[in-house]
């Protein structure tokens, strides 16, 4: 199982190749980040560096974490092209053109408390979801 921090189609791709090279290997991805409900934790919503992810660092790999006195407000420029607006045409962002900071959100309201009841639910969630993919039958998984 792959655990993927984009939920791009990148990862489907992958598998999809893999699946036929493969064929008798089940595979999946799974975007550990959108298990729970980010409002439950977080005050603001974000997509890089955000209070999510400086959240969780600041409880895993505090060390890596920059006072949060210095981040940006995590101001993105938005694609001038329409389809990538609203979100179904993606390409790799060259962060220095969409942000001053390579901040998608606003990280200042992140502690390592936030991170570490998030980290706590979401290993909750996988460690389930692990033991259910463990327990099932692989021949018969669908309804």
């Amino acid at each position: 199982m792959i655990l993927n921090s984009h939920g791009g189609n990148d990862f489907k791709t992958l598998l999809r190749e893999l699946g036929a090279k493969y064929p008798k290997r089940w595979l999946a991805t799974c975007s550990w980040f959108k298990i729970l409900d980010h409002s439950t934790y977080f005050e603001m919503p974000g997509d890089h560096a955000d209070e999510m992810e400086t959240s969780l660092m600041m409880h895993l790999r505090p060390d890596l974490v920059r006072p949060l006195s210095e981040a940006g407000a995590g101001h993105e420029r938005k694609s001038k092209i329409e389809a990538m607006q609203k979100g179904w045409l993606w390409a790799e962002r060259p962060w220095s053109q969409i942000s001053a900071d390579t901040g998608m959100g606003d990280s200042k309201a992140a502690t390592s408390g936030k991170g570490r009841l998030f980290f706590e639910a979401v290993t909750t969630k996988l460690a389930a979801m692990y033991l259910e993919v463990c327990q099932a039958d692989m021949t018969d998984l669908y309804e």
